[in-house]
């Protein structure tokens, strides 16, 4: 499976791809989470894109596509992955339709999740995150059980340094300018899937893996069985979607089949009678045209 998530910052999409990633079984590749593990073991990056991030400005194309094409090449993106946070334009998209065919990963369904921009404030400037594990929380939906403390491993939360209002309005009206155009241009390549984020985080949750399990994975089961048939084995196990199936194949070639000893009795027995038969039949022809010839 091989998914894009879109949607404005605030939408959800984060927590959406790490749900997905843990049921399906396939990597989130966050473009967020790239560049800021870029800046921290790269200091030549320091000044030019941390400097747009913390403005909410969207970083230089080749940068971002570089640390994408990096991340798309290990080996654990195989059977798949969702991208979270990118493309967030049309040249973005572009480049990164170019760059999965190059690798023969091409996109199989864009989900666009939608928010109203009030709600998405409040998302963003609500927003806490686990330093330890990553597990994101919100001051005004859904907050932790004790306050300050990830309910899953006990880290420390914090916020993110560009989550402020002002740094919220400038992404808010960057995507409705740069990002929403994207909607169109995945719905021309029959991609686009919409999903209004209505309801809690579970609910939306199963709403996109219904997409996943209609759309997604029977294709790749049937891929999958037909390159099973090509294979002359009898049972094969394959894995799609984060579900395991097990394929029984039929060998094209039919093996003979080893007959009894009373079996081959009885078909000798046959085979001699209608031998016999046949000669019988022949003499009494030879009798007959012996007469005919006489009389005359």
């Amino acid at each position: 499976m091989r998914i894009a998530l879109l949607g404005a910052p605030g939408s959800g999409k984060g927590t959406q791809a790490k749900l997905l990633a843990d049921r399906y079984r396939v990597p989130q590749i966050s473009t967020g989470d790239l560049l800021r593990e870029a800046i921290t073991a790269n200091k030549q990056l320091d000044k030019s894109v941390r400097e747009d991030m913390e403005a909410g400005r969207l970083v230089d194309d080749a940068v971002v596509l570089k640390l994408l094409e990096d991340r798309l090449r290990k080996k654990d993106t195989k059977r798949g992955f969702i991208i979270d946070g990118y493309p967030r334009s049309i040249p973005q998209a572009q480049a990164l339709d170019a760059l999965l065919g190059l690798l023969g990963k091409t996109l199989q369904v864009a989900v666009n999740i939608s928010v109203e921009d009030e709600v998405l404030v409040k998302r963003i400037t609500g927003r806490i995150g686990c330093e330890e594990c990553g597990q994101i929380y919100n001051k005004h939906f859904s907050t932790p059980k004790v306050r300050n403390k990830c309910d899953v491993c006990s880290g420390r939360l914090v916020s993110r340094s560009g989550d402020s209002e002002k740094t919220v309005a400038v992404r808010i009206a960057i995507y409705h300018e740069n990002t929403a155009p994207l909607i169109t241009y995945y719905r021309a390549q029959h991609k686009l899937r919409n999903m209004p984020a209505k309801g809690n985080i579970a609910e939306i949750h199963e709403k996109i893996s219904d997409i996943v399990d209609i759309e997604i994975r029977p294709l790749e089961i049937k891929t999958l069985e037909t390159a099973a048939e090509s294979i002359d084995e009898g049972d094969s196990t394959i894995i799609a979607g984060g579900q395991i199936n097990r394929i029984t194949t039929q060998s094209s070639r039919t093996k003979p089949v080893k007959k009894t000893k009373s079996e081959t009795a009885v078909l000798a027995s046959s085979a001699g009678a209608k031998k016999n038969a046949g000669v019988q039949q022949s003499s009494d022809e030879s009798t007959k045209k012996a007469e005919r010839k006489a009389g005359g």
